[in-house]
């Protein structure tokens, strides 16, 4: 169930970034500058993502820290989503990010360990 539920998490952090893309193409924006925010948004959650949330970042937080950043940035999508029009498609994929942020609290430590050999760092 633990690795189920990471799967899910990673899927959902593919789905956010392509959701960000989405809801920064449908910006008030006319020719490149709607191109640029389509791009640049979903670029700009791949970088913080990579230096802040990824296992292998390399920063002093602990995972629960990261799962929490990472469920905000991934909640403030589904927002992006909803300002984009798409409020239900915005309501199901916060909805999913919530739960499963909630199942990594439930998982704890199983969870962070998974996390850690699948990444190669053994502390």
């Amino acid at each position: 169930m633990v690795i189920a539920n990471l799967a899910l998490r990673f899927i959902v952090e593919l789905i956010g970034v392509g959701a960000l893309a989405y809801s920064g193409y449908q910006a008030p924006t006319a020719g490149v500058a709607r191109i640029a925010v389509a791009v640049g948004a979903p670029l700009a959650l791949v970088v913080v993502w990579a230096i802040v949330v990824a296992p292998n970042a390399a920063n002093a937080l602990t995972q629960p820290q990261r799962d929490v950043i990472g469920t905000v940035l991934l909640v403030l999508v589904a927002v992006a989503l909803a300002v984009a029009g798409q409020p239900t498609a915005a309501a199901v994929f916060g909805a999913v990010v919530v739960l499963n942020w909630l199942l990594l609290i439930v998982f704890g430590s199983d969870a962070a360990n998974v996390i850690r050999s699948a990444s190669g760092n053994r502390n």
